[in-house]
């Protein structure tokens, strides 16, 4: 009996301190792994009731996408999926599950978080594929000689279908748009494998796969270390802004991000191509946004007006909610400062003056203010001649609030492939947040960005004028799908 107390008493008293199963209550990133560390539903459930909890307090409207209902069951359907032990991957999976059901792609985890969180000599075997009449092909692969337009079968006995599952699962989206989604399936696959697989560095993966000579082969992959692959990469990334004006008197400009480290520095760069631009009397521009994941609205706001042929005012509603990741609670303190001096000089006018008003607001005060000027730049030009945007599935955030004033003004063709999001905005400026147990980081948005011409929810993506998607020709030959279309030599 006494035994029997004493069990009791242990169970009674740390309920959150692992089961006899030895499943984790608390999960350690220096010591643990993703694929096979087992967390106890206790833990599981506390972070879910967490998230939860953390959503209703921060997010602005977690259930305008999807609905109250779904949002709540989406809830339950998470604890419910806790009630046994589960690996932290699985874990992983579900929590993203719930995060899904909002449809808003500023509020998500990056799977890929969780190879580089743990110990840097981290085993990982680094690989970007591409779907192409439902068959997989090999975009790129790090460390290992293998002939890029490959069909990939199976890596270690795992087909590439279940991976792109499993990858689907990872993903998110903003509203309907699911092409953009699996765009991003596609380039985490590698991620995927390299978080159900755990390798040691002295071995070999087995990749099965179709040549290009039509052959079907085995090949034997050398797996790195992380922090190889992430100093190399760091090295890779060229300028945020790029630009070129070919020999036809076309500009072809890329703009990488919105985010810079720099604002001004942004606008430097920008003025110098449109002051070229005007100088050349160029004809065609082209906008490449692809693979801009977004930033800072001004950024953005800052290109446009050199586009702003209307010179019409952009007006964008922002849905604010009070809390303790929004904005203004993350200010640094002497910007935090500087902002109640500016509002408190001009208040009750001007526009800085309703965002005092919500500023000294209690949490959980939602409000909408309404941001209108016409944006206006160093040059004081407006580029009149004929216009080309370029998007795909990772052209999100603002690089999305661009598209839909680029379709809303009728300002050129924009080709590619959908963007994340619709000509209703976009959710954003997404605070960080960990869970307690798992540690699990993620994102939550605390704004929603909206046209004020736009006053019913579309969740379908903006389609572009004239869709394209790479062929396996184009992937062997290293050609850039959209410029082998538009017939311009500049590679992607």
């Amino acid at each position: 009996m006494q035994k029997y107390s004493i069990i009791f008493l242990f169970v009674t008293l740390f309920p959150l301190f692992g089961s006899a199963q030895g499943c984790l209550s608390y999960f350690d990133y220096s010591k643990d792994d993703v694929s096979s560390a087992i967390l106890c539903p206790e833990a599981m459930k506390a972070d879910i009731e967490q998230l939860h909890e953390h959503i209703l307090e921060t997010h602005p409207n977690p259930t305008l996408y999807c609905g109250v209902e779904a949002f709540v069951n989406g809830y339950k359907q998470a604890l419910a999926a806790c009630s046994t032990e589960k690996t932290m991957m699985q874990f992983i999976q579900i929590v993203n599950a719930y995060l899904s059901v909002m449809k808003d792609s500023h509020t998500n985890l990056n799977a890929r978080d969780f190879l580089y969180l743990g110990p840097k000599d981290r085993a990982v075997l680094p690989f970007f594929t591409v779907k192409i009449d439902n068959k997989f092909y090999l975009e790129g692969i790090y460390k290992n000689e293998l002939p890029i337009g490959s069909e990939l079968l199976f890596i270690d006995h795992i087909s590439m279908d279940s991976l792109f599952e499993l990858s689907k699962r990872l993903s998110f989206t903003e509203g309907n748009a699911l092409q953009a989604r699996d765009e991003i399936a596609q380039r985490m696959m590698g991620a995927s494998y390299n978080l159900i697989h755990r390798a040691a560095l002295t071995d070999k993966a087995l990749i099965k796969l179709v040549n290009l000579n039509g052959d079907t082969v085995e090949f034997q992959a050398k797996y790195v270390k992380s922090k190889t692959y992430l100093r190399d990469r760091s090295g890779e990334k060229e300028r945020p802004i790029r630009y070129v004006i070919d020999q036809q008197n076309r500009c072809i400009l890329t703009i990488e991000s919105f985010d810079p480290y720099s604002l001004k520095k942004f606008k430097k760069h920008i003025d110098a191509c449109f002051k070229e631009i005007q100088e050349k009397h160029v004809q065609e521009l082209y906008i490449d946004l692809r693979d801009n994941l977004g930033g800072m609205l001004r950024a953005q706001e800052y290109v446009l007006s050199y586009l702003n042929t209307k010179e019409e005012a952009i007006q964008m509603n922002y849905l604010y909610k009070r809390s303790r990741y929004d904005r203004f609670a993350l200010l640094p303190f002497y910007q935090e400062w500087q902002f109640e001096q500016r509002a408190e000089r001009v208040y009750p006018n001007g526009l800085i003056s309703q965002e005092y008003d919500f500023y000294k607001s209690p949490l959980g005060t939602t409000r909408t203010i309404l941001y209108d000027y016409i944006p206006q730049n160093k040059l004081n030009f407006i580029y009149t001649g004929k216009c080309y945007l370029l998007t795909n599935g990772f052209s999100m955030s603002a690089s999305v609030l661009f598209a839909g004033w680029f379709k809303y003004m009728n300002r050129g063709k924009i080709i590619g492939t959908p963007c994340m999001g619709s000509v209703c905005g976009t959710f954003g400026n997404s605070a960080p947040y960990s869970l307690n147990h798992s540690h699990i980081h993620l994102s939550v948005s605390t704004l929603k960005f909206t046209p004020k011409n736009k006053s019913k929810i579309e969740l379908n993506p903006i389609q572009p004028d004239q869709e394209i998607w790479i062929s396996r020709q184009q992937l062997i030959d290293h050609k850039d799908p959209v410029f082998d279309f538009l017939k311009i030599d500049v590679k992607k």
